[in-house]
């Protein structure tokens, strides 16, 4: 890929700046190598010794991927600011909010590694949290390919807009480049090219912000068929919003899900727990959630940016097809000189390699700890690395070769992975932590029935069912699933329960005398968890009303900004307390 960069349609500053880049990320790997192989807690968790800005940078990096990018600035170019709220569906990633709130604090204080793992912890050793484990692994890896699919189809076919070869070969060039450096280097390689990362994107994001913003006038806002719906409250009476109408019940499903994939702790990726499992302590939880949101921020004036240079450049946009080309169109354009242009296809480049790394490290930590370990038990720290470089190379070669036979339009194949297959298992992922009789055999037997429901939406695609009535269709399959196979299995020991209980301290349908200790705390978790949801969204808005030019807007937006965010600011540290160091082993406390 570096050959390829140095040779098609960029001038030689740019060529130097990109592979000043892929330069930083190679020799960074090599660097932190040492320091990942000392076992798999360093491995796949850094050894719990990350600050918490680096891992709410990186988590900024992963999110923001060119896949996502390409999806967000078609909808905004159609649908204008009403494209935000359709991303309430994934793009927004509330369960940010969630981790914010409480969600952080709780995986920090269950002091496993993954989240397969964690079930051992909350069900036992027995039959019954045997089959959890295994389940949530094997979720997560399919998690995993699925979204290794989504990262390389959109970047391959972003690339090959700029350099002479296929989008097969431009994603082939993504997947080695970043699997190198996250194989050697483990998650501190992941980390600190991230942080190098969320450089590139932020220094990207305020310079097409601010060019588009100087663009706003008038004219070119009568040019632009989607103006009238920027607003910051979402329309739901406007027949261009087809197909999604009616809107606030669609929008009612969209943020329902996304509030649920928080509650269930699993953030519909393996990174996002993965930062969590990884922080210092409970206080740092927070911090690296608002950081998180903070620089996460930058995505949407860079979308709108996109789109508003579209319009100038008089592009027409009537259909999701055409949407797909605005970002690599605009890029091509006079707007982005020499060298700019060079640091904002670093930056894209950045946001392709940023996500991929870290879905691949939290994947392979699955395979590692929670498939292979238990077969393995007495392997070496030094063997299971190694068994992670080659469940890393499984990863990869998996999903390049699906993304390479399945294609499709990048929408579609986020629409299908955000409202297909995350319904099959958010409603045992939020039972396992609020309901205290729930079980291991109900937790795999819901897992295993929204697959099922997921896989018959995929195959026979019935009429008459839109995304948000299948996500609702496939939710409520797996939610019958996980009652009834719950009652198929023992209850779950008492002892492993009430130690459960003590060391998370979660809401829910646990016994009366366990909770009224920690009712206080309870209580301000559900109270930051509605502050974190209206400041994450309004940390996104404002962005945005800024490019646009709406004052009046963002002046009251941001007043209620400062206030929430010095609330939460101050609730980091409350609520929480000393976290034991972890064994050495890293099989958690």
């Amino acid at each position: 890929m570096l050959t390829a960069l140095l040779g098609y349609r960029v001038h030689y500053v740019d060529k130097a700046i990109i592979a000043g880049y892929l330069v930083v990320l190679i020799v960074a790997g090599c660097w932190l190598a040492r320091r990942a192989g000392r076992g798999t807690e360093d491995y796949f968790l850094g050894g719990r010794k990350l600050p918490w800005w680096a891992l709410g940078s990186s988590g900024m990096s992963s999110n923001l991927d060119v896949a996502g990018t390409m999806t967000i600035v078609a909808l905004i170019t159609l649908y204008g600011l009403q494209g935000f709220w359709i991303e309430m569906r994934g793009g927004v990633v509330l369960p940010i909010a969630v981790f914010l709130a409480f969600m952080g604090k709780w995986h920090r204080r269950s002091e496993v590694m993954t989240t397969a793992e964690w079930m051992l912890l909350r069900f036992g050793p027995g039959r019954g949290g045997r089959m959890a484990r295994m389940t949530a692994a094997l979720t997560y890896v399919v998690l995993t390919v699925a979204m290794i699919i989504f990262f390389l189809s959109a970047g391959g076919r972003f690339l090959a807009e700029f350099l002479p070869y296929s989008e097969t070969q431009c994603a082939i060039g993504i997947a080695l480049i970043a699997f190198g450096y996250t194989m050697v280097s483990g998650l501190h390689g992941v980390i600190w090219t991230d942080v190098i990362q969320t450089v590139l994107i932020g220094g990207a994001a305020i310079f097409v912000a601010v060019t588009a913003a100087g663009m706003v006038t008038p004219a070119l806002l009568a040019a632009w068929p989607a103006a009238d719906l920027n607003t910051f409250w979402p329309q739901n009476g406007e027949p261009r919003l087809a197909p999604y109408l009616p809107f606030y019940a669609f929008l009612a499903v969209w943020m329902g899900k996304g509030i649920l994939e928080g509650l269930g702790g699993s953030g519909g990726s393996a990174y996002m727990a993965q930062r969590f499992y990884a922080a210092r302590n409970e206080a740092d939880c927070g911090k690296i959630a608002m950081l998180w949101t903070v620089l996460f921020a930058a995505r949407w004036p860079m979308v709108l940016g996109f789109a508003i240079i579209a319009m100038q450049l008089g592009m027409e946009v009537d259909s999701f097809a055409a949407a797909e080309r605005v970002l690599p169109t605009v890029l091509q354009s006079e707007y982005f000189p020499v060298g700019v242009r060079g640091l904002v296809l670093a930056a894209m480049l950045a946001a392709a390699m940023s996500t991929f790394d870290s879905t691949l490290n939290a994947g392979a930590s699955y395979v590692v700890q929670d498939l292979y370990r238990p077969w393995r038990p007495n392997s070496t720290e030094r063997h299971l690395v190694r068994v992670g470089y080659l469940a890393s190379a499984g990863l990869v070669g998996l999903g390049l070769g699906l993304s390479l036979v399945l294609g499709g339009s990048v929408i579609g194949v986020w629409i299908g992975i955000v409202m297909l297959l995350f319904p099959a298992f958010l409603v045992p992922f939020a039972l396992r932590w609020y309901w205290g009789a729930f079980n291991g055999e109900g937790f795999a037997a819901g897992i295993a029935g929204g697959f099922m429901a997921a896989l018959y939406f995929s195959l026979a695609d019935p009429s008459g069912w839109n995304e948000a009535t299948r996500f609702l269709g496939i939710s409520v399959v797996s939610a019958v699933a996980a009652v009834l196979g719950k009652q198929g299995g023992p209850p779950v020991d008492p002892v492993v329960q009430r130690t459960f209980y003590e060391q998370i301290r979660p809401a829910g349908w646990w016994p009366k005398a366990w909770r009224a200790p920690h009712r206080a705390e309870i209580r301000t978790n559900w109270q930051r968890l509605a502050q974190a949801l209206v400041w994450q969204i309004t940390t996104f808005l404002l962005p945005m009303g800024m490019v646009l030019g709406m004052w009046i807007q963002v002046a009251l937006g941001a007043v209620v900004w400062l206030i929430l965010g010095l609330k939460l600011w101050r609730g980091c540290s409350e609520n929480t307390e000393p976290t034991p160091t972890p064994r050495a082993d890293g099989s958690g406390g």
